[in-house]
């Protein structure tokens, strides 16, 4: 399964922050109304506890939300089910039916809310979801320099060079891949991602916290920076290697490893304030990105990539003769680490099978992929697929792979030329005249093939279990016996 990039939870754009109003009077009767919701969560409960797709029930803004069964949530580093949260914050307690210590009328209400972005349709008076995402904060965000270095607890305090003390900043980081491995009680709910790097330099590069102050640590070594500390931009090569013909000089290390975090570096970190006993709060990060270029040799392996923006269109043409204005446009930005090979770009699903055939997912460049800049922003790439595009299914997931490369998970438990994120932002249809009928347009879901068809497993106490088509689903009240979003049915894309 793929997860978000740098942490931030993925955002939802209707239109210009609004969805599409208008239709026929007639299409009134049928069609069902949207609704986007972002705020804390007051309640939370689930259905059935010890299903492992439960249904539930939320209430935002004083509005209570039907989460449908096999409802995937978006977490900042991991897809989870309404169940999974139930587990508490470590995730392996027996499943209840109420108290997930993330609702504010909960028995045990968290310190500091939680919040969540619901989209869905209100469907015979009911609110439904087809899009959640859980964090503490989708934007909140914090920088500054690296003070000082906690080796043993994995931990930054970062704030103004010589200035006072800054935040307390530790990995919220289960595996130890980034640095000494965290414990309970940070919440392994909201982990950073373990099958990506959220922890990197800007170029993609992954970063680490030494273990260890005296020693040197093999995980994370001294060696792979240059010593001068004012080197910030470089080359990791192997001896013998070719370095990049780039203004980013080479430096033998090995690109297998992270780089190691030093003080005085800047970094920007996103992640949860959570308070430790006889500690106060610090922040648990799922994501930090320090302001390092670091690249690899052309044509090598390892090579390193991540997705910084990805954006779907919707388009949403399922009633005729709406005033609406609708697009599939597809955006993606991001960066890789080696500019002499290109990146293919993909959306998928979670392993959904069409046809008896693993959906790996749909490349969008075919299997030359973009060609990264070689300009200022060395390793950049980017690029917008055209609106009106109707052959074009709606995803979970954009997929960034260096080509060429064999995409492999390191031994260290670091990704290798692949990236894999949820699509940060649907954008839906427009309105182009208003009030007519006087509601939101629906969101069409069908078009959603990962809710509308199901696809790819979750683990479960007894094995991997299969996703199914969500029930109840947030029908937009448009017939499936009909070509869905003008003829762009999810079969077979």
């Amino acid at each position: 399964m793929t997860r978000t990039t740098f942490g931030y939870a993925p955002r939802l754009i209707f239109g210009l922050f609004a969805i599409a109003f208008g239709a026929q009077s007639a299409m009134a009767q049928t069609a069902a109304p949207s609704f986007a919701l972002t705020g804390h969560i007051e309640k939370f409960s689930l259905d059935a506890p010890a299903d492992k797709f439960s249904a539930g029930k939320m209430t935002v803004r004083g509005i209570d939300v039907v989460l449908p069964k096999h409802l995937l949530i978006t977490m900042p580093g991991q897809y989870l089910t309404a169940q999974d949260l139930f587990r508490g914050p470590t995730m392996r307690a027996p499943p209840r039916g109420e108290n997930s210590g993330l609702a504010l009328l909960d028995a045990s209400a968290p310190r500091v809310p939680f919040e969540a972005e619901l989209v869905g349709n209100i469907v015979n008076g009911v609110y439904i979801a087809g899009i959640a995402h859980i964090s503490q904060g989708a934007l909140h965000s914090g920088a500054g320099f690296i003070q000082s270095i906690d080796h043993e607890k994995g931990e930054l305090t970062i704030g103004a060079q010589n200035g006072a003390q800054g935040a307390h900043v530790r990995l919220n980081d289960p595996e130890g891949i980034y640095g000494a491995a965290s414990t309970p009680p940070l919440d392994a709910r909201f982990q950073l991602d373990k099958e990506n790097s959220p922890v990197h330099a800007r170029t993609g590069f992954p970063v680490c916290i030494p273990r260890s102050a005296t020693a040197d640590d093999p995980k994370c070594p001294r060696g792979n920076r240059p010593s001068d500390s004012n080197i910030r931009r470089f080359t990791c090569a192997r001896p013998g290697a070719p370095a990049a013909a780039v203004d980013a000089p080479r430096h033998d290390c090995n690109p297998e490893l992270p780089i190691p975090l030093r003080v005085g570096d800047y970094v920007t970190y996103a992640g949860m304030l959570q308070e430790l006993p006889g500690a106060g709060f610090i922040i648990a990060a799922h994501g930090l990105e320090a302001e390092l270029g670091v690249y690899t040799s052309p044509g090598t392996e390892p090579v390193y990539v991540f997705v910084e923006e990805a954006i779907q269109g919707t388009k949403g043409e399922i009633f005729p003769n709406i005033p609406q204005e609708e697009t599939t446009r597809f955006r993606i930005v991001g960066f890789t680490t080696d500019p002499s090979r290109n990146v293919e770009i993909l959306v998928a699903d979670i392993g959904r099978d069409v046809g008896g055939v693993n959906d790996i997912g749909v490349s969008l460049t075919g299997p030359n992929g973009l060609a990264p800049s070689n300009l200022a922003q060395l390793g950049r790439f980017r690029n917008t697929w055209p609106s009106k595009d109707s052959a074009r299914a709606v995803r979970r997931d954009a997929i960034a792979q260096v080509v060429g490369s064999p995409h492999a998970k390191l031994a260290n438990g670091l990704t290798s030329g692949r990236y894999g994120a949820p699509v940060g932002e649907y954008i839906y249809p427009e309105l182009t005249r208003f009030g007519v009928p006087g509601y939101a347009l629906p969101v069409a879901f069908e078009n959603f093939c990962f809710l509308r068809l199901g696809g790819g497993t979750m683990p479960t106490d007894s094995g991997p279990q299969p996703i199914q088509p969500l029930t109840p689903f947030p029908e937009s009240g448009h017939s499936l016996s009909q070509p869905v979003g003008g003829g762009r049915a999810c079969d077979g894309q």
